[in-house]
């Protein structure tokens, strides 16, 4: 029995042995496994740690990339603006420029009509008056007269066959009364007066001159094309006239200012054949070089 017991106690003691070698291996096992364990969480905090830094960094660099961006493209607007702003005020600065040349043309073509109707209007005054034409812009004596001279010297005095046609108002006085007003600028009352005067006294020395006048009183109003007709019936009545030359030169400025350039110039080429060593065929050479 006591041998039998004392086998069993070894036994038990070889197993408690063994349990205490077994928990003592896994003791040192545990000891040896935890620091290791620990060291890698340690080093895997410290990845994170880093790479939660490196992240952070990036959205960092990321939002002042963004704001960058932003500036810039908010400079790009605004110069932008500033180019279309000034594209704006260089293409109205070009208009306003066009715009005022245009203007200025406009003038100037009024402003060079109007000088050479003054011109044309000097030149039929000197040749009434016997005087002799310059070339226009050759001198200063081309500006005209602020008053409107009578056709001739002899018109403020018909000759003395007129005071013997019979009837009434005296033909002088008529006479003068129509160039009175052509020249205070009554141009109706003008017209009246010679019409009358041409009732009264149709064939006399200066009725070619009072058919004339009409045409004349016409013309100053700018009534170009009644002025025409009148001046018509100086070359149909008085073919023989002194005012002959005269009417068909200003007939041909009248076309001018009507813009039948080809009417004016037959009429000029005609002053030049028909009376070529005359104060209007000079006038008509004159006006015939501008108009070519």
């Amino acid at each position: 029995m006591t041998g039998a017991r004392s086998g069993e106690d070894e036994v038990t003691a070889l197993k408690t042995y063994h349990h205490l070698f077994v928990l003592c291996c896994l003791i040192v096992l545990a000891g040896c496994i935890a620091p290791a364990t620990q060291g890698d969480l340690s080093t895997l905090d410290k990845k994170v740690i880093r790479q939660r830094k490196e992240v952070q960094e990036v959205r960092q660099k990321q939002a002042d990339l963004e704001t960058q961006v932003d500036a810039v493209k908010a400079d790009m607007q605004r110069l932008g603006g500033t180019v279309e702003e000034g594209k704006h005020y260089s293409q109205k600065a070009s208009d306003d420029v066009i715009a005022l040349q245009e203007t200025l043309s406009t003038h100037i073509g009024k402003n060079d009509q109007e000088l050479r109707q003054l011109q044309e209007d000097v030149g039929m005054i000197k040749t009434m008056l016997g005087m002799k034409v310059t070339e226009p812009g050759a001198a200063s004596d081309l500006k005209l007269r602020e008053d409107f001279p009578p056709a001739a010297a002899p018109a403020a005095a018909p000759p003395g066959n007129l005071a013997n046609v019979a009837g009434s108002p005296d033909p002088e006085e008529l006479y003068n009364s129509g160039y009175s007003k052509l020249s205070k600028g009554d141009f109706k009352g003008a017209r009246e007066e010679f019409k009358k005067f041409l009732e009264l006294f149709p064939q006399t020395e200066y009725s070619d001159n009072a058919q004339f006048g009409i045409g004349e009183a016409y013309y100053k109003e700018k009534k170009y094309e009644e002025a025409i007709l009148e001046y018509e019936e100086v070359v149909k009545k008085f073919p023989q006239g002194n005012k002959l030359p005269d009417a068909m030169l200003k007939q041909a400025f009248a076309f001018i200012a009507l813009n039948d350039g080809n009417s004016a110039k037959l009429l000029l080429q005609k002053i030049i054949e028909r009376f070529p060593t005359s104060e209007q065929a000079e006038v008509a050479r004159s006006k015939l070089r501008s108009l070519r």
